[in-house]
């Protein structure tokens, strides 16, 4: 019986290589594409996920105080930078801004005067507060409240706190 001479098969054997190599590539080229769009989908999902309850929550504030205009019907957070340090990311912000929103929303359906009067009082509501997300804490700090009708508007930073 013979056997076959091997420098037949080499050619073949080695284009074959470089097609087994090349789906390889191409697939892990292929999945860090798609690994990477879906983190984005995934971010934005959040995002309007969060946008959609805050929406819900402002639309259930505005009915429940519809007819009576000298009461706080809405409360705005909004995160900015402090003085050296750069924003966390984006789901950090909206959960942090939804966090202060969840503390304060005992503001919502009170008197207008009775919240400017009582403005110190919910400045060190939040104020110096510590939050935990993901994994990370930090810590709040008021820069204004600023009340325009029957709109709160709070302007706060966040820092990390390193431990």
């Amino acid at each position: 019986m013979r056997v076959p001479q091997f420098e037949r098969y080499r050619r073949l054997l080695a284009g074959f290589g470089l097609l087994v190599s090349g789906a390889i590539i191409g697939s892990a080229v292929y999945m860090s594409i798609f690994q990477h769009n879906y983190n984005l989908l995934y971010v934005q999902l959040h995002k309007y996920m969060e946008e959609n309850a805050d929406l819900r929550r402002d639309v259930d504030a505005l009915n429940k105080t519809r007819n009576k205009m000298a009461l706080i019907n809405v409360v705005n957070v909004y995160l900015v930078p402090g003085e050296l340090e750069e924003l966390p990311s984006e789901d950090i912000q909206k959960e942090i801004e939804g966090n202060v929103k969840n503390d304060l929303k005992l503001v919502i359906g009170q008197k207008a005067a009775s919240v400017r009067d009582a403005r110190p009082l919910y400045e060190q509501l939040i104020h110096q507060k510590l939050y935990s997300i993901h994994e990370k804490n930090y810590v709040i700090e008021v820069k204004s409240i600023v009340l325009v009708q029957t709109e709160l508007s709070i302007w706060i930073t966040a820092k990390e706190k390193r431990t």
